[in-house]
């Protein structure tokens, strides 16, 4: 149950790639993977000329993960100024968190009460209350709470609405 669903992470570095993978395959049924996802994010000169770019940044960007859907026919959607409500009318989004002082990606699913649903390629389905997602979700000078949106392009796949949570998703110990 726990990793139903959410590609978990191969290397340190690649949870943008799993996220983004999960995203593809659960909500498009694109059938590419991890690997191929990170192949396809090292082909960039800059990478390629210094291949520990992707460490010294520790990972991948948004901005490269935009390129990729939109190289791949879709059309990436980067939001500012985010909020809860927004996560939750535009779910699913991949979102930059700090989990235990690292920075990471999760995709943000859905929420029910005071608690949300992540997809997190470190874990699998998690909840968190609200208040401790806010404190997790990195907020960036000028722009403030981000997210990543993948929409239908030039590609012509529909969302599936494979991400949409179910209320027993929410299960938690008390």
């Amino acid at each position: 149950m726990r990793r139903d669903n959410v590609v978990i992470q191969e290397w340190d570095l690649s949870c943008g790639a799993a996220a983004l993978t999960t995203l593809l395959n659960q909500e498009f049924s694109d059938p590419i993977t991890e690997q191929s996802v990170a192949t396809a994010l090292m082909q960039r000169p800059e990478y390629i000329a210094n291949p520990e770019l992707v460490s010294i940044r520790e990972g991948f960007s948004l901005l490269d993960l935009k390129r990729l859907v939109d190289a791949r026919g879709y059309h990436g959607v980067g939001l500012g100024r985010m909020t809860v409500a927004d996560l939750e009318r535009r779910a699913p989004v991949l979102v930059p968190i700090n989990s235990r002082g690292y920075n990471h990606f999760v995709v943000f699913r859905g929420r029910v009460g005071d608690r949300v649903l992540l997809a997190d390629p470190a874990w699998g389905n998690r909840t968190l209350t609200v208040q401790q997602f806010e404190r997790a979700w990195i907020e960036y000078p000028r722009i403030g709470h981000v997210g990543f949106v993948v929409e239908t392009g030039a590609n012509g796949l529909i969302p599936t609405g494979g991400l949409n949570p179910e209320l027993s998703d929410f299960f938690t110990f008390n």
